[in-house]
């Protein structure tokens, strides 16, 4: 929606389509005047008591993606084909995240140049990098990207290549190559003062900083008691996991709040509160939704999930994290915060106890290098502009 909003805003015309398996709809969002939105989800019934982060499989490994891709992205890769075709068909470019394959397929069915869209270096291979996290040089690594590619092309996206067999497309041979990224352009929608970009990226693949959603959060009015509350002593620690708490929500914030309790610090932990019968306690304060840019700077350390937008939040206000990751990419963001000494240790959420909680956050909260160094990066960061940095490049292609 960021980009989309940009690209409105530089005199295109946008359309954007997007999936969503909770059945959200996003027809009425406050930014997307002027954007066509085409939900691509065929009609099918949002599905019940879904939990993509109760996979039993280590958060961020092959199994975990395996398993996600099988239960909530095949089932809806038709529809998916429906929209990218239709998007592929009215439009002179194309800019689709990188496991949207269909999209992929329609551009070259209706040779519309495509953009392909990372949230994560970790996605784009390089020598420098290893794909499972620990790093055992460039030949090694190599080899380990090659293997990884070669078993996750076969393995990931069958459903890629029995659709392309359809359009009488050829297979899909290398996923680095052909799907995640795009001889056009790969935006890298990550912040270089967080991540180095590595050296043996070639110009196609470039980093912009993290896509700032343009919102009218900034306009928010503090609530008087919030105010007060933390007015009334030391800086409180912020708790969230932000979208993963709906999928745990009694379990979650009752860690929080034993986590603050056992710390002694006073905390303020967003959740959706009214879903939930638990006692007040004078030292938490209560909140259901609000902007992170706006509140983190009045906090002295950042409990979350590690997600993309939180991770950025973050390190904008200048506070140290404490990544507690439930799966995804996040505990990529959580070692990153970590190896830029902005972030403790990570966790797992389905391991991490209240007491391992309250002891890592009275470890940040004392240490005034990893504060330093979270306000230097944030500094860095506020410099950037992703979203202009993508638009340019997009609009200095050549095609």
């Amino acid at each position: 929606m960021a980009l989309a909003v940009g690209l409105k805003d530089a005199g295109h015309e946008v359309s954007l389509a997007y999936t969503s398996i909770d059945g959200k709809d996003y027809s009425d969002h406050p930014l997307a005047k002027g954007i066509e939105l085409i939900k691509a989800d065929g009609g099918i019934l949002a599905q019940k008591n879904i939990n993509p982060y109760a996979i039993a499989a280590k958060p961020g490994s092959f199994k975990e993606y395996s398993k996600l891709l099988e239960t909530y992205f095949d089932p809806f890769v038709d529809v998916m084909f429906e929209a990218s075709e239709v998007l592929c068909s009215q439009s002179d470019l194309v800019i689709g995240h990188a496991v949207c394959h269909t999209l992929l397929t329609a551009s070259e069915k209706h040779d519309c140049p495509r953009v392909s869209l990372v949230l994560t270096p970790l996605v784009v291979r390089s020598k420098y990098v290893s794909p499972v996290g620990i790093g055992l040089g460039p030949v090694l690594n190599s080899f380990l990207w090659s293997v990884g590619g070669y078993v996750a092309t076969q393995t990931w996206f069958k459903k890629a290549n029995t659709l392309r067999k359809a359009q009488s497309l050829a297979p899909i041979q290398s996923l680095q190559k052909e799907l995640f990224t795009s001889d056009y352009l790969t935006i890298v929608a990550a912040s270089s003062t967080l991540t180095e970009r590595p050296k043996d990226w070639r110009s196609n693949i470039q980093m912009t900083g993290f896509l700032n959603l343009p919102s009218s959060e900034l306009e928010w009015n503090m609530p008087n008691d919030l105010r007060a509350f933390i007015d009334e002593g030391e800086p409180p620690i912020y708790m969230t996991f932000g979208s993963c708490m709906q999928f745990d929500l009694q379990r979650s914030t009752q860690l929080l709040i034993e986590a603050a309790k056992t710390s002694g610090k006073r905390a303020i932990i967003q959740s959706d509160w009214s879903e939930l019968g638990l006692d007040e306690n004078p030292n938490i304060f209560r909140i259901e939704k609000a902007p992170h840019q706006t509140i983190f700077p009045h906090c002295s350390v950042i409990v979350h999930h590690g997600g993309a937008g939180t991770t950025q939040a973050a390190l904008l206000s200048e506070k140290p994290s404490i990544v507690v990751a439930h799966g995804f990419d996040q505990p990529y963001s959580g070692k990153q915060l970590q190896l830029a000494q902005a972030g403790g240790n990570v966790f797992q959420r389905h391991k991490v106890t209240a007491k391992e909680l309250a002891d890592e956050i009275a470890v940040i909260s004392n240490s005034s290098a990893i504060r330093q160094k979270a306000s230097d990066i944030g500094a860095r960061m506020k410099l950037e502009n992703g979203v202009a940095n993508a638009v340019q490049l997009i609009l200095n292609l050549t095609i």
